[in-house]
């Protein structure tokens, strides 16, 4: 048998230009920087997230302390803590005098060993760093949040009125005390921001 091949096979190989090349490095570098771009939000969404809960947290264990020892509040019958007899709740640190609202509160707590207690915004040991502070029987001041928070504001005020800076057991109505502070992160390219208030009243009754 005989097998004439005619005519040559050849053999075409096919590459990629380099447009091609080019397009398909732009598209990858686009993804990538898509995905880059999703991830990086996504991990500052998630820091701003945990930073606002710590925010939330500290406010409230601060709330939750300083209600406590103000609900527990009881007269001062002999007038050492807060410069009167008879008084319960006596503002400190007031803002123009009496013209503004007060910055601080001093009480009697009763629940711990009837300590003369007082709860403070300090803005003198470092003015550009006020810090929410108490002091217990003229102890030195101790803070109450974390340094990683800047007290914008604090406000005590008893019962709704702010030119009222003391209430004693001569007074018919029950005493309270709305306490507001204003929190702030020291995140200077992406600051937090709370106003939390909330007022409480003493638990024994104010019986003149």
């Amino acid at each position: 048998m005989k097998i004439s091949i005619t005519g040559t096979n050849t053999i075409k190989q096919k590459g990629f230009t380099l447009i091609e090349v080019v397009f398909v490095l732009a598209l990858f570098l686009i993804i990538i920087g898509v995905t880059i771009s999703i991830f990086l939000s996504i991990v500052r969404h998630q820091k701003r997230i945990l930073v606002e809960q710590e925010l939330l947290n500290q406010g409230s264990y601060a709330f939750e302390y300083m209600s406590k020892a103000l609900r527990m509040a009881v007269k001062d019958n002999d007038g050492s803590c807060l410069g009167g007899s008879g008084k319960i709740y006596l503002l400190t640190h007031c803002l123009n005098g009496t013209l503004d609202a007060c910055q601080g509160i001093k009480f009697i707590n009763q629940s711990d060993g009837n300590a003369c207690q007082e709860f403070f915004l300090d803005d003198t040991t470092d003015p550009a760093n006020p810090a929410l502070s108490e002091i217990k029987n003229a102890s030195s001041a101790q803070h109450l949040l974390s340094d990683a928070f800047e007290i914008k504001h604090a406000k005590f005020i008893i019962n709704g009125d702010q030119t009222l800076h003391e209430i004693g057991g001569q007074d018919a109505s029950q005493p309270r005390v709305t306490v507001l502070l204003d929190l702030k992160t020291k995140d200077i390219n992406d600051p937090q921001e709370k106003i939390i208030q909330t007022t409480v009243s003493i638990r024994n009754l104010n019986i003149p």
